[in-house]
């Protein structure tokens, strides 16, 4: 892809059954994964996918080159007490960090590129998209710690650290916890 085609990727939503949902899935897999997923990877990721879709005030994006190929995706939805990962991420904050950031807040649970499409703006305009679709006061993340780029992108995008050494899911996966102010953003 040349640079100047980037103004041709489209973003639009998406949602439990969309037609793109297997590439999709397949995008999650390569990125999250290996590219040697198996089918089983596959369709468990749809079906978490499709789960989450179910949550209160999900949003959900999707980018797409002129061809109409899926090249980026993210996700996220409303954090609500008793939701799995949202306990977790509750379970490394201290009260007053549960109240700041917790109380109204938005997940900010996948963001995900093709590896052709890297460090074009991709990433960095689906991750304004999907925040401007939200009315919380608050966003939510959790990254490997080794994930450099990701945490990069990030902090370029004014979140901030929470809490770095997070065993959010397990002590072998260390997360960083990130949280952005959402009132008022401009991008």
């Amino acid at each position: 892809m040349m640079l100047n085609q980037k103004e041709n990727i489209k973003i639009g939503y998406f949602y439990s059954d969309d037609p793109d949902m297997e590439k999709i899935a397949e995008l999650y897999c390569m990125t999250f994964l290996t590219e040697e997923y198996s089918l089983a990877d596959k369709k468990y990721a749809m079906k978490n996918i499709r789960k989450h879709a179910a949550y209160e005030g999900f949003i959900g994006l999707k980018s797409k080159d002129e061809q109409g190929s899926i090249i980026g995706f993210a996700y996220g939805y409303t954090s609500l007490s008793k939701q799995f990962y949202r306990e977790k991420i509750a379970g490394q904050l201290s009260e007053n960090k549960i109240d700041s950031w917790l109380s109204d807040c938005f997940e900010f649970v996948e963001l995900a590129v093709n590896d052709s499409y890297k460090r074009l703006g991709v990433a960095s305009k689906l991750h304004d998209a999907l925040l401007v679709k939200t009315n919380c006061k608050t966003a939510v993340l959790t990254t490997g710690m080794k994930n450099k780029p990701a945490m990069n992108l990030y902090s370029k995008k004014g979140w901030e650290c929470i809490k770095k050494d997070a065993p959010v899911i397990s002590q072998d996966n260390l997360q960083v916890i990130m949280g952005k102010r959402l009132t008022g953003i401009n991008f």
